[in-house]
């Protein structure tokens, strides 16, 4: 039970270099260029995230770690949707970008299981037919990404202090990747981003996290997550050329 409960608040640390070996494969692949690009006219933005992130807190010992879950309510999808549409337009004004509404089945098809790094290839017949219904030459994805523990996959916050005084930073994790796939469903690029930092009293939380019972600490911790997701995919856009 002892060993049980640690896992649960603890990603192992194959999983954390399977992670960190997928985002430095990304950073080393060289960004698109409009001459790749010249003949692409259309293309669809598709975001599976997962709409409950996890708020966790590390404790003087496991005995006083606590998690809870805010509900994004669908504005996580809708925030990366936005920023990545925005991203589009700007760098490739000449396309027509389609931004297709989340599809809850959809992203727990893509989140279901033990995924440790969830690859687009678990839903490709579903991505592909996004590409034949949109006629898209292209299709980019949001994703989560790594470990089969729910406290550290996507996007989340977690705290950690030995101060009952001082619950110190709130770090928001961005375990979210940006995938680029043709119209066959075949990955062309993948790009992630950075984590994020906030002092845990600006968005209200304390210790045990029961200041989230507070519906106005919950909205400015859901704020302070998607705002670390547009930062995160601002950078991992920029990095793969758009």
């Amino acid at each position: 039970m002892f060993v049980q409960r640690l896992r649960q608040f603890f990603p192992s640390t194959v999983t954390l270099l399977v992670f960190a070996s997928v985002l430095s494969g990304c950073a080393a692949t060289p960004p698109r260029t409009a001459e790749e690009d010249r003949n692409i006219k259309k293309v669809a933005i598709v975001s599976l995230l997962e709409e409950k992130t996890p708020v966790v807190h590390f404790g003087l010992t496991v005995f006083n770690n606590d998690h809870k879950v805010v509900d994004q309510k669908g504005e996580l999808n809708r925030t990366a949707l936005r920023v990545v549409e925005q991203r589009l337009q700007a760098a490739r004004p000449q396309w027509s970008v389609v931004a297709v509404p989340p599809d809850t089945a959809l992203a727990e098809k893509l989140n279901g299981g033990t995924p440790w790094i969830s690859l687009t290839h678990r839903v490709k017949p579903e991505l592909q037919a996004i590409a034949r219904d949109t006629g898209a030459d292209l299709v980019f994805v949001v994703l989560d990404t790594t470990s089969d523990n729910p406290y550290a996959r996507g996007m989340g916050i977690r705290t950690r202090t030995m101060n009952k005084e001082n619950v110190g930073a709130a770090t928001i994790h961005a375990r979210i990747v940006l995938a680029l796939l043709d119209k066959n469903g075949e990955e062309i690029r993948m790009s992630g981003g950075p984590d994020g930092s906030v002092p845990a009293t600006e968005i209200g939380l304390n210790y045990d996290l029961s200041s989230l019972q507070d519906p106005a600490v919950e909205q400015r911790t859901a704020a302070a997550i998607r705002k670390q997701l547009d930062t995160t995919l601002q950078q991992a856009a920029g990095k793969m050329g758009y």
